[in-house]
């Protein structure tokens, strides 16, 4: 899978989840609507504690050292992206794996700049409120880790 198409991926999935919480801010920010009950709500807010750390422990942390570790998180899956692209052949699983780890990187720094904190819209009752860029960031964790354990194309032996 080349470059070119894996930026296309990570741009759709932006698109989709800015477009998504362009319509829920300006139609259903004051909405709460059960998806699964009494366990998932669609239930919009703010989160202006631009992380899940800073906001469970009341961190206190700024905006400006958030961008900057969004940025230096960018910076480092680049690298590793490239990395990877000189050692092992990317695979479609490599290749969507790492849109999905660009689109949830660079939409947390979207938020953080354009939107002053994350708009989070799916509540599990009693634990947290989540977006799509969450959905991106874990699930591109996980593919990574899983193809670390089954040593996919060689990656674990490469690292």
């Amino acid at each position: 899978m080349n470059r070119k198409l894996i930026c296309f991926y990570a741009v759709v999935l932006i698109v989709v989840e800015q477009v998504i919480k362009l319509i829920i801010n300006s139609y259903y920010l004051h909405t709460k609507i059960p998806i699964w009950e009494p366990w998932l709500y669609f239930s919009p807010l703010f989160n202006r504690d631009y992380s899940w750390l800073n906001s469970m422990l009341q961190l206190g942390v700024g905006k400006s050292l958030h961008i900057f570790v969004v940025i230096i998180a960018l910076v480092m899956l680049f690298l590793l992206y490239r990395y990877l692209e000189k050692k092992v052949e990317i695979t479609p699983l490599i290749g969507i794996t790492f849109a999905i780890f660009f689109a949830g990187a660079f939409c947390s720094l979207i938020d953080k700049v354009f939107w002053d904190g994350s708009l989070d819209y799916i509540l599990v009752r009693g634990f947290f409120t989540f977006d799509l860029k969450d959905v991106f960031l874990n699930v591109g964790i996980g593919l990574f880790l899983i193809m670390l354990v089954i040593d996919h194309q060689g990656m674990r032996t490469e690292l």
